[in-house]
């Protein structure tokens, strides 16, 4: 008699399987940007039912779009050496079963979103479904603009923020938004340097399999100019004070600085280098955010 499938495996083993299906970095950077636009939106009237609520139902929206792009990947995720070994391509979780649990997921934070206003659940279907549908069924295997487009995913969590405290849309909050979407782009195709071998063998057009390392190291710099220009603004129009201004400047001069580098230096090494400290970056800008707010506050 042919034992059970998970007969062998821990409880733990197999929760550990499913939990790696919510891609969780992401799912924590979306909330917590989320929620720092909110405390900013909420210029000293905080609501900490509608932090939570925005909290879990983003959380749900994240994890539910980020299992369903392994659902949807999970042909070239078992060509590349990276991801081979995820739960669906390795055979550890049954595909079927892990497309009706991200459905479900999204289901309930727009229930859950629901509580708060139509704007906030709108903006955070809207993040899934571009996550899903835009980026990973149609842009990522056809186009070079894949994550530039994409990019709008993350933007929509910065929106859902603004809007669970004012239920609308500012120059503000789109201002915000803008950062996380010319962000998306350095932060990612620095990553494709670094594995630009696998993403060529499963026939995914990322930059730098299309362009080459040094015409992305280029256009890296580029958007990371342009997303400092824009950092800047939120201070040139009055929206944070010399605090976030101070933040921004520094890291943006640090960010700025070391893809002057990955230009003169485009190997894996720099390349990865990049890829870490955009991300050091955008939380840093956004602690910069919730540090200006608070002080204006005390």
């Amino acid at each position: 008699m042919t034992p059970p499938l998970y007969d062998a495996r821990t409880k733990k083993t197999l929760m550990r399987e499913y939990i790696s299906l919510f891609k969780l970095r992401i799912v924590v950077l979306l909330v917590f940007v989320a929620i720092v636009t909110a405390v900013t939106a909420s210029r000293g009237a905080l609501h900490p039912s509608k932090i939570i609520i925005l909290a879990v139902a983003g959380a749900l929206a994240s994890a539910g779009a980020s299992i369903l792009n392994h659902y949807f990947d999970r042909d070239i995720d078992g060509v590349m050496d990276r991801t081979k070994n995820r739960p669906l391509p390795a055979g550890k979780v049954g595909a079927h079963f892990a497309c009706w649990l991200g459905i479900i997921l999204i289901g309930l934070s727009i229930l859950i979103s629901s509580k708060l206003n139509f704007l906030t659940s709108a903006y955070i279907l809207s993040g899934a479904l571009v996550y899903i549908f835009i980026y990973t069924v149609w842009l990522k295997r056809r186009s070079a603009a894949n994550i530039v487009i994409g990019g709008t995913a993350g933007s929509c969590a910065v929106l859902a923020g603004y809007a669970a405290m004012n239920d609308n849309t500012t120059l503000a909050a789109i201002l915000m938004a803008l950062l996380v979407f010319l962000w998306t782009p350095p932060h990612f195709w620095a990553f494709a340097i670094v594995h630009k071998r696998s993403y060529k063998r499963a026939m995914i057009p990322m930059l730098p399999v299309t362009q080459g390392e040094t015409r992305a190291a280029r256009l890296i710099l580029m958007h990371t100019v342009l997303l400092v220009q824009a950092s800047l603004l939120l201070y040139a129009l009055g929206y944070f004070g010399i605090l976030y201004l101070a933040t921004a400047v520094i890291f943006g001069l640090l960010f700025v600085a070391f893809n002057v580098k990955l230009v003169l230096e485009p190997t894996k090494k720099t390349a990865w280098g990049s890829y870490k400290l955009s991300g050091v970056y955008l939380v840093a800008l956004f602690i910069g955010m919730l540090l200006d707010t608070l002080f204006k506050l005390a």
